[in-house]
């Protein structure tokens, strides 16, 4: 299979388009056929040297965003079945034809998003999640300022906020 893959930390120059070997689940995780990706600050990052901090061993396969289809299930996940469509965010792995989920790092596909744009939503929906309402505590009734929402993490922290305090 083709996947995007860097052996050593460095610039753009270090990031190649090879043939790898197709991985298999192990026990509570699922192989997913990857039809689209997300790309985000971090694969840079990780490419950049942030992926040894991380406790990521080269070489490394980018992509941490991803939505597909489930083709091969290991054991103890009992989550999907083969064929489900799923989204989610995995350490690395993403920018391939087939990437490895464990349990808890994806969910089903919403069935009114196409792929392309179900990947482009798990990172930056959860930064927002997280900033708003697991460390600000935004509730019901309190108003937010949200500057810069025109990306990824402004635009769904307008969506998310809304549909959480104004409902």
């Amino acid at each position: 299979m083709k996947a995007v893959v860097i052996n050593e930390y460095g610039n753009a120059d270090v990031v190649n388009y090879v043939d790898v070997e197709r991985p298999a689940p192990k026990a509570g995780e699922v192989l997913v056929r990857v039809h689209a990706a997300g790309v985000n600050p971090i694969d840079w990052k990780i490419r950049g040297g942030v992926g040894k901090r991380l406790g990521l061993t080269l070489p490394i396969t980018l992509g941490g965003e991803i939505a597909g289809t489930i083709e091969t299930i290991g054991s103890g996940f009992k989550d999907f079945k083969k064929g489900d469509p799923v989204y989610g965010i995995i350490p690395s792995g993403g920018f391939a034809e087939y990437a490895i989920a464990k349990t808890g790092e994806i969910g089903p596909k919403p069935s009114s998003l196409d792929f392309e744009n179900a990947a482009a939503v798990p990172l930056g929906a959860l930064t927002a999640w997280q900033a708003m309402f697991d460390l600000a505590n935004l509730s019901k009734g309190q108003r937010i300022l949200i500057a810069g929402a025109s990306g990824g993490v402004g635009s769904l922290a307008v969506q998310l906020a809304k549909a959480k305090v104004h409902t």
